[in-house]
């Protein structure tokens, strides 16, 4: 939010794209979404590849967002080849359903995910 203040008040940009991660989560990108539409800055909601959970946590945040006249691109999950949710994102038609459900809308499959975890059990030695 202060470099997207800085930019603002320099008048140094005509769009602003918008990454929870960049931004520093949830709450600061929605202060940087508020400085751009504050000074007139245009507005992209943008992805770093992140997997289901960090994108849909995005959707929702652009979802809550009145202007993005850039869009978004939250493709990050399609680029992924093992699912760790009960129900995969739902895409079609180029976009993708925000869930409506408790939270963020989603179900983690923690079999699927106790297949990704380290138990311990391997130490490395050096």
């Amino acid at each position: 939010p202060q470099s997207a203040f800085d930019i603002a008040k320099n008048d140094g940009a005509d769009v602003f794209a918008i990454k929870i991660e960049q931004s520093g989560g949830l709450f600061a990108a929605q202060r940087v979404a508020a400085i751009a539409d504050a000074a007139g800055i245009e507005l992209y909601g943008g992805t770093m590849l992140e997997g289901a959970v960090g994108t849909i946590a995005s959707a929702h945040l652009f979802a809550s967002i009145p202007n993005l006249q850039w869009g978004t691109e939250l493709f990050g999950p399609l680029l992924i080849t093992e699912e760790i949710l009960v129900k995969p994102l739902d895409y079609s038609d180029f976009e993708l359903t925000v869930p409506d459900g408790p939270g963020l809308g989603i179900e983690l499959d923690k079999d699927r995910i106790k297949r990704f975890t380290r138990d311990g059990s391997e130490k490395v030695t050096q």
